[in-house]
């Protein structure tokens, strides 16, 4: 049998898994900092542990990372690893270093359910959620390998965050302890395409940042791109991200638009998103399409890209064209794929 990974445990989940095995509540509180803020890779060195606890978990439980296969660089200091997981199938997460901060786009899933049309991780067939050991984990290789702090962490990987809900809030209660890894609210972001449910709701509790790819102005277009806008249109989602703003007490919801040449990227493309987005407070971000082998589409020019962004400034929408990272390497946004067996 396999060792059960502790990385993805809350303190209140880890005392409830010692209590089953006869381990106290003391323990999970000495185990707890060593895992989270010391990032110890062995039990062993958890000195002041007892040698008797610390032989158990060395039998029963494991606190290993994934291996990893290969770590690519870009020619901008991006950086995307593979991630092997035990049961064989493999993820990507992505370093992305600033001047001023250091992002870390996680995956959630193995594969992607959505299917959007401009996505190579779509091109991935689904097969299973992360565990939150395992969300965890892609947090955890990177602070184990580069030297500067991780100041940022966006759920922008592999997979539809929202469809794997547990696990991502386990995780997020992780970053957020400030007697673990004592994140800001505002330094972690979700995006989601769009799956509503109770989902988009309840991940307003914690007061997070959320953006949502939005990739067009009416439901025709954003069917075609995203089929699950059939289940939840544009209209829906918009209310939902309304509820999320209220409850969640964000300064703005972000919207994610990729401009695709002749598709989205018209006058009356950026005329109607205005028209959508009026009503709330958000922030729009651009984005250049990242192409990839296969891929149908053509990304937008820059003065069509730029005309866009200065039609909807002069409305008062704020916007940006978000930079492209790691684009060289399969990095940036809407390039990432692993290699899984379903």
């Amino acid at each position: 049998m396999s060792k059960i990974n502790l990385l993805g445990f809350t303190l209140e989940q880890l005392k409830s898994e010692f209590l089953k095995t006869g381990l106290t509540d003391l323990d999970a509180k000495r185990v707890f900092p060593w895992i989270h803020v010391k990032l110890a890779q062995s039990f062993n060195s958890m000195s002041d542990v007892p040698l008797n606890v610390r032989d158990f978990l060395q039998s029963n439980y494991s606190i290993d990372r994934p291996e990893c296969s290969t770590v690519q660089k870009s020619s901008d200091e991006t950086q995307k690893a593979l991630l092997k997981l035990e049961d064989g199938n493999c993820i990507e997460t992505v370093l992305i270093p600033e001047a001023k901060r250091t992002t870390v786009c996680v995956s959630s899933q193995i594969g992607c359910p959505i299917g959007c049309k401009f996505c190579y991780t779509g091109t991935q067939k689904f097969v299973r959620n992360l565990t939150s050991s395992e969300i965890i984990s892609q947090i955890f290789f990177w602070k184990d390998r580069f030297e500067k702090p991780i100041t940022n962490i966006v759920f922008m990987g592999m997979g539809e965050p929202l469809l794997n809900f547990e696990n991502l809030s386990n995780t997020i209660e992780l970053l957020l302890d400030e007697k673990a890894h004592n994140f800001s609210r505002h330094k972690i972001t979700v995006s989601t395409s769009g799956v509503i449910e109770n989902e988009i709701i309840n991940l307003a509790r914690w007061g997070i940042k959320l953006a949502i790819s939005l990739h067009a102005s009416n439901d025709e277009k954003r069917s075609y791109l995203m089929p699950i806008n059939k289940k939840y249109d544009i209209k829906t989602l918009l209310t939902a991200a309304k509820k999320y703003q209220k409850i969640s007490r964000t300064d703005h919801i972000t919207f994610e638009y990729l401009l695709l040449k002749d598709i989205n990227d018209t006058d009356s493309d950026a005329s109607e998103l205005i028209k959508l987005l009026k009503f709330i407070r958000c922030k729009v971000n651009l984005i250049t399409f990242n192409s990839w082998l296969g891929s149908q589409f053509i990304g937008s020019d820059g003065n069509r890209v730029q005309n866009f962004l200065s039609t909807l400034l002069s409305s008062g929408i704020r916007a940006i064209v978000r930079k492209s990272r790691g684009n060289d390497i399969l990095a940036a946004c809407g390039q990432l794929k692993g290699r899984s067996s379903r």
